[in-house]
């Protein structure tokens, strides 16, 4: 009895906790109305700085994590795949494995463990040493301010990072495979571009753009629950990397059967 009435209290938690996600984000997207200046100047450049924190300074680790999986991971894989069923579903493997799922996914843990913790901190401790209520007294719309930048940042950052992740990662396992295997480098990457069509490029467009509201939004609605406390930023710093991992994989798991 007392499992069921602990089960019973996490899924009623989990039900609220996507209410008011639901929510924030809703009335966060609420501020792009037309008669909003939302593009001012003060926004324009917060959001030039988080692309810079969120995107650009992620492009090192990033091209580091694609060499090395591409040579350790995917090659192994090409190998393996080659070996049981030849180079006929070979790219046709590789397109639907490594374009659709791994550059997305490994993009979003990278952004999770990265950027999410990041905000987290910097809204939480922001909003612990009092500096977010002067600006609200002023007038300043706090999602225009703090949580529409940081959003827009990390969907923009997961998109152009997760489509430099799978170039980077197909081409370095492609001509490493072909260094060692008896495999057609250009050949494969012909085909494997054939392969390519709107309906995955647009798939691949809409996941990116999903993992990056998922990240963005978690991030930023619990920097801001932090209170008055400064110990109150680790805890939710936690919480926010916990539930954006499960919230992906839940996300991949809805496209990998909406693909089948």
């Amino acid at each position: 009895m007392n499992f069921f009435a602990w089960l019973g209290r996490h899924c009623i938690s989990l039900v609220f906790y996507m209410i008011d996600l639901t929510c924030f984000l809703t009335q966060t997207l609420a501020v792009w109305q037309p008669h909003r200046n939302v593009l001012n100047r003060a926004v324009y450049f917060i959001v030039l700085e988080q692309l810079i924190l969120i995107g650009i300074n992620a492009i090192a680790i990033i091209s580091l994590l694609a060499f090395f999986v591409g040579i350790g991971v995917t090659s192994q894989l090409i190998y393996i795949i080659q070996s049981l069923t030849g180079n006929n579903d070979l790219i046709e493997i590789l397109a639907r494995l490594v374009l659709s799922e791994m550059g997305p996914l490994t993009t979003g843990f990278i952004l999770v463990g990265r950027s999410c913790s990041a905000i987290v901190v910097d809204l939480g401790t922001t909003r612990a040493g009092g500096e977010i209520e002067p600006l609200e007294y002023m007038g300043i719309n706090v999602d225009d301010y703090f949580v529409v930048p940081r959003i827009l940042s990390m969907v923009v950052s997961q998109i152009c990072l997760a489509f430099y992740f799978t170039a980077v990662m197909i081409i370095c396992s492609v001509f490493f495979s072909a260094f060692l295997y008896d495999f057609s480098a250009q050949k494969s990457l012909t085909e494997l571009l054939g392969m390519i069509s709107f309906n995955g490029v647009l798939r691949f467009f809409v996941k990116n753009v999903v993992f990056g509201l998922i990240i963005g939004t978690i991030a930023c609605f619990h920097g801001l629950l932090v209170g008055k406390s400064s110990t109150l930023v680790s805890e939710q710093m936690q919480k926010a990397v916990v539930r954006c991992l499960v919230c992906l994989l839940i996300v991949d798991g809805y496209f990998i059967v909406f693909s089948l």
